[in-house]
């Protein structure tokens, strides 16, 4: 399977034995930013949740781990929020880039 033909914003390099693929590009509405961002947020934090939910107790560094992965994300998520407040406030858009970077390990 091609994935160039798939997805023309993939690329490979060989030598990292990595893909990037490109997640978001464009200009937004405030609206639209928030359901993209947020979005992704929420999901990381659920991602997390969950993960903690399953970890024994026994694994306390793991716990910690994903603890305060929440607590980093619940902050970025209060960052997103201001920023797209403040430009609906200030009638603007936002201009949203993302990159997922996959490299392939042993």
């Amino acid at each position: 399977m091609d994935l160039k033909k798939l997805n023309p914003f993939h690329t490979s390099s060989p030598k990292r034995n990595s893909t990037i693929f490109q997640l978001v590009s464009g200009t937004f509405g405030p609206g639209e930013a928030a359901d993209v961002l947020l979005s992704l947020v929420n999901y990381k934090i659920k991602f997390h949740s969950v993960q903690l939910l399953n970890l024994p107790d026994n694994e306390r560094a793991a716990i910690e781990q994903s603890e305060q992965r929440i607590a980093e994300l619940k902050i970025v998520k209060q960052q997103m929020t201001a920023l797209i407040l403040d430009a609906r406030k200030n009638g603007q858009h936002l201009e949203i880039n993302s990159d997922l970077s996959v490299t392939l390990k042993p």
